[in-house]
This record gives C-alpha cells, sequence and structure tokens, in this order.
C-alpha cells in the first residue's frame, strides 16, 4: 500500500505534502515505514502518525527520539511526527494522503460513512483517503 500511495499522481504532483498515517497500533513502526517508502520519491513530505491512545502517542515519540539519534535504521532526518487524534485529523495543514490502514475494522458497520465524511473533509482538494485492512503480517490486503 504504501509504494501505491507513494506512486500515486496526488502525492506526486503535490505542493508541500502532508501524509497522514491515522491509527498507526502500538508503535510508530509502520509510520516511519511509510515515511521511509516516500522519501526517495518525495523527499519533502511530511508524516503525520495520528492516534486516539495517549500512551501509544508518547511510545512513538519516543521511538522517534531513538530515529533522531541514529540509534535505528531509519533516517534521522525523516519528516515524521506524532499527535493524538482520530477521525478530526488534528493537523497544522489539510493532508494530501489519509491512509487509515485496520482502523475502521475495529467500528461498526453504521459508523463508517461518518469516519469517511469526517477524513475526507480534512484533505486538500484534490487529496486522497485510503482505507483497508489486511492479515496480520500484511501480506494480503485490501483498500
Amino acid at each position: 500500500m504504501d509504494r501505491w500511495i507513494a506512486r500515486h499522481p496526488v502525492l506526486r504532483h503535490a505542493t508541500d505534502p502532508l501524509v497522514v498515517d491515522l491509527g498507526y497500533g502500538a508503535t510508530g513502526v509502520t509510520t516511519f515505514e511509510l515515511a521511509a517508502r516516500l522519501l526517495p520519491v518525495r523527499p519533502d513530505s511530511e508524516v503525520l502518525g495520528l492516534e486516539i491512545d495517549p500512551e501509544r502517542v508518547a511510545r512513538a515519540r519516543e521511538q522517534l527520539r531513538a530515529v533522531r539519534a541514529g540509534l535505528t535504521g531509519f533516517d534521522p532526518d525523516t519528516h515524521v511526527s506524532f499527535e493524538l487524534g482520530g477521525f478530526e485529523i488534528p493537523a497544522p495543514r489539510s493532508p494530501t494522503v489519509i491512509r487509515a490502514l485496520n482502523v475502521l475494522r475495529q467500528y461498526d458497520e453504521a459508523e463508517v460513512e461518518e469516519a469517511w465524511a469526517r477524513m475526507a473533509g480534512r484533505l486538500t482538494p484534490d487529496g486522497l483517503l485510503v482505507e483497508g485492512t489486511c492479515d496480520e503480517i500484511g501480506r494480503v490486503m485490501t483498500w
């Protein structure tokens, strides 16, 4: 999915791209991986990881400190940040792309339409919402 996003014309032609990784999970690794896959295509892109659990945000920020210190395999200068938030997408500007993987499957079907509308309403006018699900190790997925 990340490679598909990296090749998508919406990201390639965006001015000042902001990509949101909504609901990144227990650690920030998927957000770092997303940033690493976007870097070769759009080195100017920023990636914002959003989670509704304050403990997950704190854990991801600790991981970011390790990345900045050069203690991981991720680029210490990567444009990644982590904040508390959900479908309202509290971002400094409208995102170009919102990736919500394995998020909506946790909600009742009746709540999905409103969540899509809230997320889509935060995008740039030509923005892209990528919502999907995958198996435990990410080999089988749909979006």
